[in-house]
């Protein structure tokens, strides 16, 4: 029998091909997010959990503190919309966190510009911020790698970083350098040190876990490639081979029935010749279009070699087999109006002492036969 080696791209190139359609690190597109869902439940609980906190912090600052006597309240309606919204699906959740990340940014920034405008120094500053700007900032920080990928929460991070100690340093400089005192000047330094510090290592497990996925995503396409056959996407001889090893395995444990259905191709070389090898790739490729809606989905199919395949049929007699191979047959035949491609078969059932190679042997010997018989026939071992 005529076994044409694959035809297509090579490895290399395909795995090219396919590291080229990776996301980029850590993007994620915005139609199709597959944790929507459960952003959604998380977000939900996060409100219902941080609810009973506003009022409560509103309560002891509002007195100390002006700004949030007429903050807080249109936060909290905000929550109340962010929260009906997610509840009711009224819009997609990355749109929701957008819209959210950017009304709490200008929470915390307002609030940063009130208490810059009305303390007298910042060590006032630092007593009506540290309570609620500079929490707010750092969790913002966290925010922007839920919200955007790796590359824009860096930016975003460092955008909130950067005004931030602007607006410090510019409230230090309307009071004058020369009036800060050691204690402020260690305030500066070690708050955004720390925020420093968290921007940095947000950014370095945001960038390693994207790495990892996307090493994994590639080592899944690379295992995908090695058990797929190139030209028609079934699985090739190295896959079938490990599918049979089970399927014996089990079939011997369970003392269940199981048969394969080997097939060739008839006069696949005069097809090559007559008409090109670009039509018989496209000739193999129709044969596994027309049969694949024909299994059942624990059969496992596969390309052999050349123009030959193979299906390994769990929980099926000898008779049961050749039933299938003859519907096989006739969908094969039927492809070409003028008969141009048929097919011969040969089926086998498994014995308590076969070998995969034992078992296949079966098979290809009845194919041999209903190639000597004429082709375009079913035999059966």
């Amino acid at each position: 029998m005529l076994r044409d080696a694959p035809r297509g791209c090579g490895s290399r190139e395909r795995l090219i091909e396919i590291e080229g359609k990776l996301p980029e690190r850590g993007a994620v597109s915005a139609d199709t997010d597959p944790l929507e869902a459960v952003k959604r439940r998380v977000y939900l609980a996060s409100l219902a959990i941080s609810a009973p906190s506003l009022p409560l912090l509103w309560l002891a600052l509002r007195d100390t503190d002006p700004f949030v006597n007429f903050a807080f309240p249109p936060m909290a309606l905000f929550c109340a919309v962010v929260a009906v919204s997610l509840w009711r699906d009224m819009a997609p959740v990355r749109a929701i966190e957008r819209i959210t990340f950017a009304a709490v940014s200008m929470f915390a920034f307002l609030h940063l510009i009130h208490g810059l405008s009305t303390s007298e120094n910042l060590t006032e500053l630092r007593g009506a911020s540290e309570v609620t700007t500079f929490p707010t900032l750092i969790v913002l920080y966290v925010i922007a790698y839920l919200v955007f990928d790796t590359s824009d929460g860096l930016r975003a991070s460092l955008l909130l970083y950067g005004a931030s100690l602007a607006l410090v340093l510019a409230g230090a400089a309307a009071n004058g350098f020369g009036n800060l005192s050691g204690s402020e000047i260690s305030w500066i330094a070690q708050t955004y040190a720390f925020m420093g510090a968290v921007v940095v290592l947000l950014y370095a497990t945001a960038f390693a876990k994207t790495q990892l996925s996307r090493e994994r995503t590639l080592t899944e396409a690379m295992s995908h490639l090695a058990l797929t056959d190139q030209l028609t996407g079934v699985s090739n001889r190295r896959k079938l081979y490990m599918d049979l090893h089970h399927e014996i395995e089990s079939a011997r444990r369970y003392d269940h029935p199981l048969s394969v259905i080997l097939f060739d191709l008839d006069h696949f070389k005069k097809i090559n010749d007559s008409h090109g090898h670009d039509r018989g790739d496209e000739v193999l490729r129709e044969v596994v279009k027309e049969i694949s809606p024909l299994l059942r989905k624990i059969d496992h199919f596969g390309r052999w070699g050349g123009e030959e395949f193979i299906l390994i049929a769990p929980e099926t007699t000898l008779d049961r087999a050749s039933n299938l191979a003859e519907r096989l047959r006739h969908a094969i035949a039927n492809i070409s109006p003028e008969n141009e491609i048929t097919a011969s078969f040969g089926t086998a059932e498994h014995t308590p002492d076969d070998t995969p190679e034992s078992f296949i042997k079966r098979a290809d010997e009845a194919l041999y036969t209903a190639k000597a018989a004429g082709r375009n026939r079913v035999e059966s071992f």
